[in-house]
């Protein structure tokens, strides 16, 4: 698998289990497997990536991909997967990539809603607070090569209406999902600070 693709998956597949650990219809079943996903994803993805990794670190993000797709079969997603998808949808940006420029900024938008929860992906990623987060999530893209705005995608202000309204209209639930509920002109201005 060439190496942008990797890091394009595999933060798609953290993204699951972040999104479903916060989504406000998460369960105790379904927290227990994401944070378990979280940290096998945040303690060996640069390693896979970097091709240092053995056979284990490969098993490991492969087993957290799948707990990631078995938990937002239940928890569903939150508003970083609800804003990538008009984004890609109107641009072909990669899906991995569209949530690579967008999950921070929403993170930080998010983290009031559930400072536990946000504490909790901090403290498995080496940081201590809901406000270190985004930080550390930045941290990881960086070492990855998947550090980009959505400016960098494609995408332009005057694209920011037509994407705004249709998350609304085609990502409902992820929008209803995330630990704060944000209306179309906060969405927007969500993509703004994202650009």
């Amino acid at each position: 698998m060439p190496k942008k693709v990797l890091a394009s998956v595999a933060f798609d597949a953290l993204c699951h289990n972040i999104e479903a650990y916060t989504s406000r219809i998460a369960q105790p079943f379904t927290d227990a497997l994401s944070l378990y996903a979280i940290d096998l994803i945040a303690n060996n993805l640069v390693d896979v990536y970097n091709g240092t990794a053995g056979k284990d670190g490969w098993e490991k993000i492969t087993l957290a991909s799948t707990i990631g797709g078995m938990v937002i079969n239940t928890a569903g997603v939150t508003l970083a997967h609800g804003m990538e998808h008009p984004a890609s949808g109107l641009k072909n940006i990669v899906h991995g990539q569209g949530l690579a420029a967008l999950t921070p900024v929403i993170i930080e938008a998010s983290y009031k809603g559930n400072r536990e929860k946000f504490s909790k992906i901090a403290r498995i990623m080496g940081g201590m607070t809901a406000e270190d987060c985004a930080t550390k999530i930045r941290t990881l893209l960086k070492k990855l090569d998947l550090n980009y705005t959505l400016s960098d995608l494609g995408i332009k202000e005057e694209d920011i209406p037509w994407m705004a309204e249709n998350c609304m209209k085609v990502s409902a639930a992820g929008v209803v999902n995330n630990p704060v509920v944000f209306s179309k002109e906060e969405i927007a201005e969500i993509y703004r600070k994202a650009l």
